[in-house]
């Protein structure tokens, strides 16, 4: 048996914690081995001269983390684990790398912080946090009533959807509802994807057995919808393209006229769809088809902040029975203090300043940008038309590679996306996201990334 010594405290943490960590690293350093006994609490409380609770709690310890466990009338020993594999396995997952933070980074998704008032956020908030009734119960499953009725009136309002309060559901993002929806349907298959790639989305439905399919866009004609016959369609018709063209009319109510022919449902995601810098907003999907055939969702990342997870859906009608059933089965994740005081934020009045505001600044900035790219590559670049949203596209006449010019503007601090499959001339195709750059930097950032193009 292995002798014990009375160890001194040697700080804050409570005693029974520091003859915890002691019997656990003998443990790990193999020197007590497996089937081993452990001394009986009442010798080791005598040698430690502790109470026989402390050692009860330091043992309870170790049992309920399986470094020993009890034998009934017999004491304690060492589990059957092999803790020196474990010793050697845990490092490769406690260690992080730590990714290095780009000097410019036109990838991120990130929002300007001029776009948002903080301090009025803040007294929002404040207020929310005096609602203690509600905030001490769990929040209702379909999210905040208040709240669905003030999303009611502002899509209403905006986007000219039909519905009422039963019809929302609330979420903490778009993923969380994408999760309901699948539990509503069933499997769909398949569901096809066009627009943006929506990877996350993607990978979402393959794992609950969708079969999917992504089309970069279908507005000439559905021949891919009717030769996969779909039975789902994720579309963004308010974003079609990085640019941010709008789906048009006539293949909006194409695609509706295929959904009602062939027991199609549509997920409309209105994704930055108040981010039209030129042209009025185009009604939405919903709006034209009454609600029956449309799911509706949007959210309020690029709007508001992205660390804000609220997200919105409206059913159609022929899902309103199904999430009857099940629906109360779902908890609800987005904040219950959020979503008050995102309420009363809009009630205000302050979400349609916040449009205002934050279109203002972000076109401005995405002017500024591409003044920057003509003055430092003058004739040797061809800027795409950029109707909406935060991406600038533009070709370059460079002699490299898509893959080499993001990893070389990575080398010297520029985070960047480049769609070759998008080019018009064939040159490579860059994107670069105003949102999260300041618009004093993109003067040198340009400078800085014709160095390596040319």
């Amino acid at each position: 048996m292995m002798s014990i010594k009375k160890v001194e405290k040697k700080n804050e943490n409570p005693l029974y914690l520091e003859i915890y960590e002691y019997y656990k690293n003998l443990i790990l350093l193999g020197r007590m081995k497996p089937g081993e006994k452990l001394p009986s609490i009442r010798r080791c409380a005598l040698e430690r001269q502790v109470s026989k609770t402390t050692i009860e709690s330091s043992y309870m310890q170790l049992a309920a983390e399986g470094y020993i466990h009890a034998v009934a009338g017999s004491g304690y020993y060492v589990s059957e684990v092999k803790f020196e594999e474990i010793k050697k396995v845990m490092p490769s997952y406690q260690a992080e790398t730590k990714k290095e933070k780009p000097l410019y980074d036109f990838v991120s998704s990130a929002v300007d912080d001029k776009s948002f008032n903080f301090e009025l956020w803040r007294r929002y908030m404040k207020s929310a946090l005096r609602n203690t009734e509600r905030l001490v119960a769990y929040g209702e499953p379909q999210g905040e009533y208040d709240l669905r009725v003030a999303l009611m009136n502002y899509v209403k309002d905006a986007r000219r959807v039909v519905c009422s309060p039963e019809q929302i559901v609330v979420g903490a993002g778009v993923q969380s509802l994408l999760g309901i929806i699948c539990a509503l349907t069933g499997i769909k298959s398949p569901i096809c994807f066009t627009g943006h790639e929506f990877k996350q989305g993607q990978m979402l439905f393959q794992d609950r057995g969708f079969e999917t399919y992504y089309r970069r866009n279908y507005a000439e004609d559905l021949a891919f919808l009717k030769e996969k016959q779909a039975k789902m369609l994720y579309t963004f018709p308010s974003h079609m393209t990085p640019w941010g063209e709008v789906m048009s009319m006539k293949t909006r109510l194409d695609l509706l006229s295929y959904a009602e022919q062939n027991n199609c449902l549509i997920i409309e995601d209105d994704y930055d769809s108040e981010f039209r810098y030129y042209t009025r907003p185009v009604p939405s999907l919903q709006s034209l088809d009454g609600g029956q055939k449309v799911i509706y969702i949007g959210s309020f990342s690029r709007l508001l902040l992205p660390s804000l997870r609220i997200a919105f859906m409206v059913l159609p009608i022929e899902l309103m029975e199904a999430y009857k059933e099940k629906g109360k089965y779902y908890n609800q994740t987005a904040s219950t203090a959020e979503q008050i005081a995102l309420c009363q934020f809009i009630r205000d009045g302050h979400l349609k300043k916040q449009i205002r505001k934050a279109r203002k600044i972000y076109m401005t900035k995405s002017q500024e940008l591409v003044r920057c790219i003509k003055e430092v590559f003058e004739d040797k670049v061809n800027i795409l038309p950029n109707v909406g949203g935060f991406l600038v596209p533009f070709e370059v006449k460079s002699i490299l590679s898509g893959k080499e010019i993001e990893k070389q503007a990575l080398n010297i601090g520029i985070k960047l996306r480049v769609a070759d499959e998008l080019s018009h001339e064939g040159w490579p195709c860059i994107f670069l996201s105003c949102s999260g750059v300041d618009e004093q930097e993109f003067g040198e950032s340009m400078r800085l990334l014709k160095q390596i193009l040319f």
